[in-house]
């Protein structure tokens, strides 16, 4: 790999919003990464009992609502009287828990790129993938990202057209043949991957990287190399000014 640094623009990615202000993947989130002029969404995809993809990054509720009931379990109807938000607010102007159809439209109206995660409920019901999809495909700038390979490859099989990423992990990756994920377009990784020999073996492969975790204070990120195409943050602010 070049050691060599050059200047590049990586696009920025919104974290379940701009979630370093606003509580994680709500419209205020994304409205908020809208106004301080994101390049895009980052949010989570999990699917209610009778089918909904909803955004939110859990399946349990207790973390975002006190409640502990799981996503999985509750239909759309009751799902939407749950309010979820910071501990001492969420009784008195929780929000709710968006559909992915009305974050998709939001990002399509403000002309925002869209990394959708598939969490572990898709995994569990891969047929609800086509209605996912067709979905996202709302948006000429979105891409699938997953730490399960075979959803995504199930996705790349559906439609061929829409872009996948996989999520890697020390743990969970073949770091000697990478070529294997050959049914992505791009590696998300945590920025604690970026040294030897796994960002090696990301660029080698040719493939969009895109690195979450990063706050916008690290040096890679004031002078950013050209493999990397993009930043995913809760403080799309520190990297827009």
């Amino acid at each position: 790999m070049s050691t060599k640094y050059l200047m590049s623009n990586p696009m920025v990615f919104a974290h379940r919003g701009a979630s370093g202000v606003c509580f994680e993947n709500t419209m205020k989130a994304f409205k908020e990464a809208a106004r301080l002029h994101a390049d895009g969404i980052e949010l989570d995809v999990q699917l209610t009992a009778d089918g909904v993809p909803v955004v939110v990054h859990d399946n349990d509720l207790y973390r975002i609502s006190g409640i502990r009931k799981r996503v999985s379990n509750l239909h759309f109807s009751e799902l939407q009287r749950v309010n979820i938000g910071n501990r001492f607010i969420r009784l008195i102007k929780g929000h709710h828990i968006p559909t992915l159809q009305e974050a998709v439209s939001f990002c399509e109206l403000k002309r925002l790129a869209l990394n959708i995660e598939l969490k572990e409920t898709v995994s569990e019901r891969p047929e609800m993938l086509r209605k996912i999809i067709d979905m996202a495909m709302i948006s000429d700038r979105v891409h699938l990202s997953s730490f399960d390979p075979e959803i995504l490859r199930k996705a790349k099989e559906m439609e061929p057209s829409i872009e996948t990423a996989l999520l890697v992990k020390r743990t969970m990756t073949d770091w000697n043949c990478l070529e294997k994920y050959d049914f992505v377009e791009g590696f998300n990784f945590h920025k604690r991957l970026l040294k030897e020999p796994y960002l090696g073996a990301m660029v080698d492969s040719g493939k969009k990287l895109r690195v979450y975790g990063v706050t916008g204070k690290e040096a890679i990120t004031l002078q950013p190399p050209p493999y990397i195409d993009g930043w995913i943050t809760d403080f799309p602010d520190r990297f827009k000014k």
